[in-house]
């Protein structure tokens, strides 16, 4: 029913909405999206520090706190509207604020509006920002309805001090060793030859899991998603939902309509759109602004643009042609279903609030698309239940994205299909990278779920032969390294004792995060490393130690394959090129800079964490909600 309501007046509640919004758009400078209208009723315990229990009411109330000042402070600077200068209002980063705010109080720094007021002086002359009392008042208006300026300063003053806890151990100590294991790590460059041991060789071999040992793993990691990168096993169902899918081809119809694309069609459209066609020229369109006679606009003629007119026509006809179908089968079909099943929804809770059985009030359930499909010459598939990982793999449509233009900046279709917003049965509109477009809806959405042991029993015996299996491949991993280091280790077959040989080209360990010579992001980005998935710490410090006659064992992440590995080549990065003229020994520096201060800050804040009783596996309810959708 609510659903029919909006469809029937959607003009007049699109503008209500608008002004609503607006309104948001406002308060949402003083209220935290994390603060929901159930936080008075439900305090949730968040974590324990220093013996004592942190409910999520105390989050809120320091997460008001610093949302007010990071909206103060970013206000001073117009161009950086909406930073968090001082820190995000995650549940893990509010945690830490805690902790830092405690440690401050044990070391007697205060949290005054006097420090307040000397700080944000010299954030301005240090942001070429003039603090005035007209600035001030200015920005302490957004706020003067919650807070007075004493509160206000205060808040500020507690998060400035918050934040000096975290930075007072200072700049860190970067030597220029430092700076050349950046540089060799972005240079260096090592290719190598790797024997693959599969843990699968071994299954054979490990026998059979007794039923009290399969009962015993089970149990263990019923309640655990499975993840590929991880090794230890999980049984837990993530979430799956199921899709159907109308596609048709852009590219196709607009050439099927081209040729029927005759000359009147060409000379009106010119007409139209001649506009979009003036002569190239070297002289600014804007020479004689606010006097368009003295440059009247001089434009292509027709015969100059008749080849690219009928391509063009053809594209803009097909694109109308489908967003016709799209629209069609979206009111006479789709949307009626919808405006149904939301009905049925709604009698299910009105009988469910009568004290009646929600169950005598069933749901429709639709009949599939696919001779609708045919009847409109597009093509149809019914996925079966998809799981996140299995959806970005789909195919073409798992590259597409919502909107009726590539790269529209809509949300990919796993995104969409995953957001938890996203209804059953709400038509979803697609275009992907081959001007494909695509009508979607998802026709189920099973939310993560335990199993029974009978539905998982052989993953459940397979996960223990890997376990077991594990050893077996190690050894035969290392009895290869051990052949092959005694033959002055050169790897040169294709084949070692019926394992396969992936050969690696030469890779650095890292490379820059932005274009060369950038400076405004240096944080480097792990390489992948071609031939083998899912790489783990371990393989890659052993790949890249690799010397010459060496031969070294170690697994990827999940510990699925051993790797015996022996250099191939090695094409050394030099100390002298760090220090060329041509050199980038500035980002180097940079990067090696702010290395070393995050492995400092996160020391740190260990070292309080440690002290204040958290644990470090701790993972925030915020963090463990999110991996579930994600994940699931």
């Amino acid at each position: 029913m609510p659903f029919a309501v909006f469809r029937r007046h959607q003009k007049v509640l699109l503008v209500t909405f608008g002004i609503l919004a607006m309104g948001a758009f406002v308060l949402s400078d003083s209220v935290p999206r994390l603060l929901s209208s159930n936080a008075a009723t439900r305090d949730q315990k968040i974590v324990e520090l220093h013996g004592k229990s942190v409910y999520q009411s105390q989050l809120n109330e320091l997460a008001r706190q610093r949302n007010r000042a990071n909206l103060f402070v970013s206000g001073m600077i117009p161009y950086r509207g909406g930073m968090e200068f001082f820190g995000t209002l995650k549940q893990r980063d509010l945690v830490d604020a805690l902790i830092l705010q405690e440690e401050a109080e044990r070391l007697g720094i205060p949290a005054t509006p006097e420090m307040a007021r000397e700080w944000l002086s010299q954030f301005a002359l240090r942001s070429r920002t003039r603090m005035t009392n007209e600035l001030f008042n200015a920005l302490y208006a957004r706020f003067s309805n919650d807070v007075s300026e004493e509160h206000l300063l205060s808040d500020i003053a507690n998060q400035v001090r918050i934040l000096k806890v975290r930075d007072l151990l200072g700049s860190p100590v970067v030597t220029p060793y430092d700076v050349f294991r950046t540089y060799r790590e972005q240079n260096e460059r090592v290719a190598a030859k790797l024997v693959e041991v599969p843990v699968d060789s071994f299954l054979g071999k490990v026998g059979e899991p007794s039923d009290a040992d399969v009962r015993s793993l089970y149990d263990k990691y019923k309640d655990v998603l499975p993840d590929p990168a991880s090794e230890t096993p999980g049984f837990k169902v993530p979430r799956e939902v199921q899709v159907e899918i109308l596609s048709i081809d852009g590219d196709a119809l607009a050439r099927e309509l081209r040729s029927k694309v005759g000359e009147s069609d060409l000379r009106t459209y010119y007409e139209n759109h001649k506009a979009e066609f003036p002569v190239p020229s070297e002289f600014p369109t804007n020479l004689f602004a606010g006097r368009p006679e003295l440059t009247p606009p001089i434009l292509q003629p027709f015969s100059s643009v008749r080849e690219i007119l009928a391509p063009t026509l053809a594209g803009d006809r097909a694109a109308q042609e489908i967003q016709d179908k799209f629209d069609r089968l979206k009111e006479d079909v789709m949307i009626p279903f919808v405006d149904k099943y939301l009905a049925a929804i709604d009698e299910q809770g009105e009988a469910r609030k009568q004290g009646g059985t929600p169950a005598s009030k069933s749901l429709p359930t639709p009949e599939d698309l696919k001779d609708v499909a045919a009847r409109e010459g597009m093509t149809y598939e019914k996925t079966g239940m998809l799981t996140k990982e299995a959806a970005g793999q789909l195919g073409q449509v798992s590259t597409s994205e919502v909107g009726q233009k590539y790269q529209g900046g809509g949300h990919s279709f796993v995104d969409e299909l995953f957001d938890p917003k996203a209804g059953l049965y709400e038509p979803i509109e697609l275009v992907d990278y081959a001007n494909r477009h695509y009508l979607v809806r998802k026709v189920k959405d099973e939310a993560p779920h335990v199993p029974a042991l009978d539905q998982v029993r052989g993953e459940v015996v397979r996960a223990w032969k890997i376990a077991k299996a594990r050893p077996l491949a190690e050894k035969a991993a290392e009895e290869i390294a051990r052949k092959l280091g005694a033959a002055g280790g050169a790897i040169k077959d294709s084949k070692v004792e019926d394992y396969r040989v992936v050969t690696v080209p030469p890779i650095t360990r890292s490379t820059s995060g932005l274009m060369p010579n950038s400076y405004f992001d240096p944080r480097p980005v792990e390489s992948d490393i071609p031939g083998v998935p899912l790489v783990g710490p371990a393989f890659r410090n052993a790949y890249f130690s690799l010397r010459p006659g060496q031969v070294s064992v170690a697994p990827n992440e999940p510990k699925t394959v051993y790797y015996a590995m022996g250099l191939d080549r090695q094409e050394p990065a030099k100390f002298a090129s760090l220090y060329a003229p041509n050199s980038d020994l500035f980002r180097y520096r940079q990067t090696a800079y702010m290395e070393a201060a995050r492995s400092q800050d996160e020391r740190w804040m260990n070292s309080l964490r440690e002290k204040a009783g958290l644990k470090p596996d701790w993972v925030p309810p915020d963090e463990q909600k999110k991996d579930d959708s994600a994940r699931g």
